[in-house]
């Protein structure tokens, strides 16, 4: 497990989200795809709907107003509601026999 990030205006208070070492190896995997720029990131934004469910894709680079967590050369992009929605959260994947990975979120341990 790597210890949760931390707010970048609140350095040493609470923690924003935990990264499981599952879900740093599939983020590099994913955003060192040589189609993507220098910057590129997965990105976790807030849905128009359904209700608090969220959406997860590769991005070039972070949007105005999204926080940026870089641990062990992985880039997570959050926008700014789903910030708010993974606060206090781990952040796992898995990959499926066919290869297909999903995220998964739940509470901190």
């Amino acid at each position: 497990m790597i210890p949760p990030a931390r707010r970048p205006s609140e350095e040493g208070s609470g923690s924003l989200l935990t990264i499981t070492t599952n879900a740093l190896a599939v983020i590099r995997r994913v955003t060192g795809h040589p189609t993507l720029e220098e910057a590129s990131g997965v990105r976790i934004a807030r849905r128009a709907a359904p209700a608090r469910s969220l959406d997860v894709r590769a991005v070039n680079g972070p949007q105005p107003g999204d926080r940026v967590v870089e641990r062990d050369g992985a880039r997570l992009i959050l926008g700014p509601q789903a910030a708010r929605q993974v606060e206090g959260r781990t952040l796992d994947a898995r990959t499926d026999p066919e290869g297909r990975v999903q995220f998964v979120l739940r509470m901190a341990r």
